[in-house]
């Protein structure tokens, strides 16, 4: 069956993220008026620069995870080979030297993370030291560091008894590297969920804080990823800092796709 494509639904596939909310109404961009059609070269120029930049954050979040940058590219080697690949050409380069290209590359890579790593580890071990001698900074027995920015109410984490649901968290957060470098974040006044499957560190603290408190968390990177790589800008060993707020715990929703029940349940 061909699928025919409205303009919108075009439109739809390469809204960012953070331009989501702003998109026009799907019924409104299908009834636009023809005659206020963008001019073709500025359509080409631009959805040309949505394709690249779609193509680029795909990119990143696939290869900057082995600490791949963009200046580790020959940027016009790259071009070259990626139209070739889009058009469907031979490589210029046999198989043979393609595969000992990525594996040079691979060599590389990892003799940098290897430092990067060690780097980290001193790094983070200094920073914790002296952050665990500030007024207001609790350092617990796993080695989990947190300031209280809210105090909040009585009410914590209840593990469940036996049969009863699982918990889940709905949680604002800002996570941060000790640079200052912002890499994931809540959107604002969204609280989402989160259940037990967080970092050690993370576990630790929704356990631990009051609904409704807010804590500062400095976490070690051994309650974190340790030595892995986790995305491009959490790199090996990497201390990690979160403003936490804990607005409520919640029975979590019952998993999904199972028409009949789990043995045992």
């Amino acid at each position: 069956m061909i699928r025919h494509f409205t303009r919108a639904m075009i439109a739809a596939a390469f809204v960012l993220p953070s331009a989501a909310e702003n998109a026009p109404d799907a019924a409104a961009a299908d009834q636009a008026d023809p005659a206020s059609a963008v001019d073709p070269a500025v359509m080409r120029h631009d959805s040309s620069y949505a394709l690249g930049y779609r193509t680029g954050a795909g990119f990143t979040q696939q290869f900057g995870r082995f600490g791949v940058t963009v200046d580790d590219l020959e940027t016009d080697a790259f071009l070259q080979g990626f139209v070739a690949a889009v058009k469907g050409m031979d490589p210029e380069l046999g198989e043979d030297a393609l595969q000992q290209a990525m594996e040079s590359l691979g060599n590389q890579l990892q003799e940098r993370e290897q430092k990067i790593a060690t780097d980290n580890l001193a790094k983070g071990g200094a920073f914790l030291e002296e952050n665990a001698q500030r007024d207001g900074v609790v350092t617990t027995e796993s080695g989990l560091q947190y300031e209280i920015m809210e105090p909040g109410g009585e009410a914590t984490y209840q593990a469940p008894a036996e049969g009863e649901a699982e918990k889940q968290f709905m949680v604002n957060y800002r996570g941060t590297l000790i640079d200052g470098t912002e890499f994931d974040a809540s959107p604002e006044g969204q609280p989402v969920p989160m259940t037990m499957q967080v970092i050690d560190g993370f576990r630790e603290a929704l356990t631990s804080m009051p609904v409704g408190a807010k804590w500062r968390l400095f976490i070690p990177s051994e309650l974190a990823y340790g030595d892995e790589r986790r995305s491009a800008q959490i790199a090996p060993n990497s201390v990690l800092i979160f403003e936490l707020e804990l607005v409520s715990i919640e029975d979590a929703p019952a998993q999904q796709g199972f028409p009949f029940p789990m043995p045992g349940n």
